[in-house]
C-alpha cells in the first residue's frame, strides 16, 4: 500500500466512521442539500425606481412652451407690421412770422408787450397712416424767456397730406427778466430779433380703421429771426421758411 502524501490535496468524500457512507447525489444536482421555500412578498416594500410621470410638471413645461411660442409669433407679427407701415413723424415749417405792437420796458417793472401771428406748414409723410393731432399748445420765447402761450385747434390729417395752420400769441405788460429786456432792446437797435417757438401736441397714428399708436409730439422752432426797422414795433420772418425738429 503507497504511503499517502501530505502534500497533495484531499479527493473524494470525506470520512465517514464505522464504514458508513452515503451515496453520492444524483446527476444534475447542483446542491445536494433542499434549497430553502421561496419568501412571500412583503406587502408594506415600494419600488422607489419605478417611475411615474409627474402631471403637473408636465403641464407646467407644457404651459411655458406654449407662452414662448405665443410670444415668439406675436412679436413677429408685430414687427412684419411695423416693417409694412413704418410710421414716420411728420415734418413741420414755419413760412411766416409777423410781430405787431412789440415793445419791451423796464421803467417802472421789466415787461414785454406785442403780438405774434405764426403760420406752420405741417406734412404727413406716411403713405398709410393718417395722423390725428390734439391738444396742440404752442409757446414762444425770446431765447429762454418765457413771452407768451395759446392753443392750436385739433386737426386731422390724410396720407402724404399738407395742412397749413396758424397760431396766435399776445402778451399785455407780461413780466420778463431786467438782463432780457436789455438784451431785446440791442438786437431791435440792430434790426434783427430772434424768437424760439414751440408745440406740444398730442398725436395719434391710424391705420384703417385701428389706431397704430400714440405719441405725443414736442416740436422746436429755433432761431426765427425778425426784421424790425427802426423803432418801429412790427417785423416780419427773415431768410424765408425755417424747418423745425420734432421729437417724441
Amino acid at each position: 500500500m503507497a504511503s499517502s502524501d501530505p502534500s497533495r490535496p484531499a479527493t473524494g468524500y470525506p470520512f465517514v466512521p464505522n464504514g458508513i457512507q452515503h451515496p453520492p447525489p444524483p446527476t444534475g444536482t447542483a446542491y445536494p442539500y433542499q434549497a430553502p421555500p421561496p419568501q412571500p412578498p412583503n406587502p408594506y416594500y415600494y419600488n422607489t425606481n419605478h417611475p411615474y410621470p409627474n402631471q403637473r410638471a408636465t403641464l407646467l413645461r407644457r404651459f411655458i412652451a406654449a407662452v414662448i411660442i405665443f410670444t415668439v409669433i406675436f412679436f413677429t407679427v408685430l414687427f412684419i407690421c411695423w416693417l409694412v407701415i413704418r410710421p414716420h413723424l411728420p415734418e413741420i415749417r414755419v413760412t411766416s412770422l409777423s410781430v405787431s405792437s412789440f415793445n419791451v420796458s423796464s421803467s417802472s417793472s421789466s415787461s414785454v408787450t406785442g403780438n405774434w401771428n405764426a403760420r406752420f406748414q405741417v406734412y404727413n409723410p406716411n403713405k398709410k397712416l393718417r395722423i390725428s393731432y390734439d391738444e396742440l399748445q404752442s409757446s414762444i420765447f425770446y431765447k429762454s424767456e418765457f413771452l407768451s402761450q395759446t392753443r392750436i385747434p385739433p386737426f386731422k390729417q390724410g396720407k402724404k397730406n399738407v395742412t397749413d395752420i396758424n397760431a396766435e400769441y399776445g402778451a399785455m405788460g407780461s413780466y420778463i427778466v431786467g438782463r432780457a429786456v436789455d438784451e431785446i432792446n440791442g438786437d431791435k437797435r440792430r434790426g434783427l430779433v430772434s424768437f424760439n417757438l414751440k408745440i406740444i401736441a398730442d398725436a395719434v397714428f391710424k391705420v384703417g380703421g385701428f389706431r397704430a399708436r400714440r405719441r405725443l409730439l414736442r416740436v422746436f422752432c429755433d432761431d426765427l429771426a425778425v426784421g424790425f426797422s427802426g423803432n418801429s414795433g412790427s417785423g416780419n420772418l427773415t431768410g424765408g421758411a425755417r424747418r423745425c425738429n420734432v421729437y417724441t
